[in-house]
């Protein structure tokens, strides 16, 4: 198409449907009006040599001229493209077929020119089409369609003209009401855009979002995550289960069975994989440059593989990072008041047998203090050391139970786990004790005030001794 020609005259018609607010009303008619705007160049050279070349409208050459009207045998590469031309389902449906039908007519095609006889002579003839343009156009089409004029609101809910792109579908809460957009075929979250089509959908333009020139489509359909399981053994099961709990399947809260899935209970595998199904989907619509889903594998679940891995390698990342904050902050506590400080290092040095001083409730306020600090940063390091069901099973191996036994054991199949020890080993999650605050002070004022606590044994026992003998002493003045 001629550049400044289409261009031109659509830019024209899109100003004046603005002007007169006379907005088409159906897509129907305004493709109608865009097909008597957009002109096609046709080269023609004849057999002896002349060449010439005419504007023709799209809407005229959409009606497929016969020879006697323009004047040589037209439409073979255009058929194929015309009725997506003339009823197209939206406007990305329509400039598809324009590509395409362009793509096609500036190659060269042989034709005759003239009715049959002595006069008629063979020609070639093909379009100065510039497809490019057709791109530039659609996109204009777009903005204009959702953009505000002076005196009216538009955008993707309410165009100026409905049909333009393909209308995600949405679908009624049956319990609170609420429309949302949602596939009948696909795995898709529910506040996703997508249309009719099963297209991800834009939601701030209404275009299809589209990846290397092709739109964005979901993967992983309706009934994938229970057909995933299908026909596998019990180890490859048990593998996949392994890294499900990697990923935040929690074994516990269902009926766990390695190496077999129930397909009925709530929570468990199979609903646990359509989440990361649709988790997949969504991410890989919005970074489809990170290949999450491995479309060419042999199997449903080597399709997910390579989300599970990435998910995998995320949880680490995140865990290191929580870790890393809470060895920084799980020592910070609230300081205890001085009543505490009091009653604590009373205590302590009541039960060592000596009595503090002021210097002492500076010195063992200060002590306490870091004690509780110590035992709090203890107590979030044994939390985050805890087995869990899916750390055991983690490190789980399956063996032929027909010669082994093991505690989970079926026909042929088996699983051995490691003990907590060899687990807590393995994981690098020892089992610690917890810090005794009371008990760590005392501890400490004994070995500090040594001294005191010896010498005031001392006085305690000459006190003992100076009164034992008073007491002896009076009985024999008695006596005497």
């Amino acid at each position: 198409m001629t550049t400044e020609k289409s261009q031109n005259q659509i830019e024209d018609y899109l100003n004046s449907l603005d002007d007169s607010k006379n907005y088409p009303a159906d897509f129907a008619s305004f493709i109608s009006e865009i097909n008597k705007r957009i002109f096609i160049p046709i080269r023609i050279e004849r057999e002896n040599g002349d060449v010439s070349a005419e504007d023709y409208s799209l809407s005229y050459l959409l009606g497929l001229p016969g020879e006697g009207d323009i004047g040589f045998a037209f439409g073979d590469n255009l058929i194929p493209y015309r009725e997506d031309l003339l009823n197209p389902s939206d406007l990305e449906a329509y400039f598809n077929a324009l590509e395409g039908y362009l793509a096609q007519e500036i190659k060269p095609t042989e034709s005759t020119l003239g009715t049959p006889g002595t006069s008629q002579q063979n020609i070639t003839y093909n379009a100065l089409a510039d497809n490019s343009v057709a791109q530039t156009i659609y996109t204009d089409i777009l903005d204009w369609n959702t953009t505000s004029t002076d005196t009216a609101t538009y955008n993707f809910d309410n165009p100026k003209v409905m049909g333009v792109v393909a209308q995600p579908a949405k679908t009624q809460d049956p319990e609170t009401g609420e429309f949302f957009f949602r596939s009948k075929d696909y795995y898709v979250g529910p506040n996703t855009a997508i249309n009719e089509l099963d297209e991800y959908v834009d939601v701030a333009t209404g275009e299809t979002k589209k990846f290397n020139g092709e739109p964005l489509k979901p993967i992983f359909r309706i009934g994938a995550a229970s057909a995933l399981f299908e026909g596998l053994s019990q180890e490859k099961i048990f593998e996949i289960q392994q890294d499900l709990a990697a990923v935040g399947l929690d074994l516990g809260s269902f009926a766990f069975d390695a190496g077999n899935v129930n397909t009925t209970i709530r929570g468990a595998e199979v609903d646990f994989v359509a989440l990361l199904m649709t988790e997949a989907n969504e991410l890989n619509s919005l970074f489809p440059e990170l290949n999450l889903i491995d479309k060419s594998a042999g199997t449903l679940y080597g399709q997910l593989k390579p989300y599970i891995e990435y998910k995998k390698q995320n949880i680490e990342e995140t865990n290191l990072f929580v870790d890393k904050l809470g060895k920084e902050f799980a020592g910070e506590i609230v300081p205890p008041n001085e009543a505490q400080i009091k009653s604590a290092v009373d205590k302590a040095f009541v039960d060592a047998g000596i009595n503090p001083t002021a210097a002492d409730y500076a010195t063992y306020g200060a002590v306490f203090t870091n004690l509780q600090s110590q035992a709090a940063e203890r107590q979030a390091e044994i939390d985050r050391n805890k087995l869990t069901l899916a750390d055991v099973i983690g490190l789980g191996t399956t063996y032929d139970s027909t010669t082994e036994i093991g505690p989970y054991t079926y026909g042929g199949f088996g699983v051995s786990l490691p003990s907590s020890e060899e687990a807590r080993k393995e994981l690098g999650k020892p089992l610690l004790p917890t810090i005794d605050v009371e008990f760590e002070l005392n501890k400490i004022v004994e070995e500090r005030e040594a001294g005191r606590i010896d010498a005031a044994k001392e006085i305690i026992a000459r006190t003992a001794q100076a009164a034992a003998f008073k007491k002896n002493f009076m009985v024999f003045e008695e006596n005497f």
